[in-house]
């Protein structure tokens, strides 16, 4: 998955503004996956979500301090989605692992394939609640708020 270009950067230009327009950009990214992401069978949008929230979790660890507690907040939620959601995707990938092993001993990999679905299972009904959670928070709104916002908390054209 390619990171969506953040258009209008300039060498010149203030960090915070810089930071604004790239955190922006990435959450825009990152909210593009809802709802694909959100169904159970949809492994790639999930994989690609997951991918967006590391792209936002880096960039707010390093610039968030400009844009206020909102920013310092989503880096912790990025950093819980990106760790479940990849603990998901080990399951994904150990799933497919299965189906194309010999068969020789059915039974044990019957075993396994049913641990690591019912582990995924579990983990994807984790992600669902993390992600009602942020949803609920009004987070989105609060860090895209401080995307739109000069350093001294005026508005800025959008």
């Amino acid at each position: 998955m390619r990171a969506h270009r953040v258009d209008g950067l300039e060498p010149t230009m203030a960090l915070a503004q810089a930071a604004q327009r790239i955190v922006a950009v990435r959450v825009a990214e990152l909210y593009s996956f809802v709802p694909t992401a959100l169904d159970q069978r949809d492994a790639k949008a999930l994989h690609d979500m997951r991918i967006a929230a590391k792209r936002l979790r880096y960039v707010l660890e390093l610039v968030g301090f400009c844009l206020g507690g909102a920013a310092e907040e989503a880096a912790g939620r990025a950093r819980e989605l990106q760790t479940l959601i990849g603990n998901i995707h080990d399951c994904d990938v150990l799933l497919a692992r299965l189906e194309r092993m010999d068969a020789k001993n059915a039974k044990g990999i019957a075993r396994l394939t049913t641990r690591f679905r019912e582990q995924r299972e579990e983990l994807f009904a984790r992600f669902s609640a993390l992600w009602r959670e942020i949803e609920a928070s009004g987070l989105r709104d609060r860090l895209v708020a401080a995307t739109n916002s000069s350093p001294n908390g005026v508005r800025m054209g959008a």
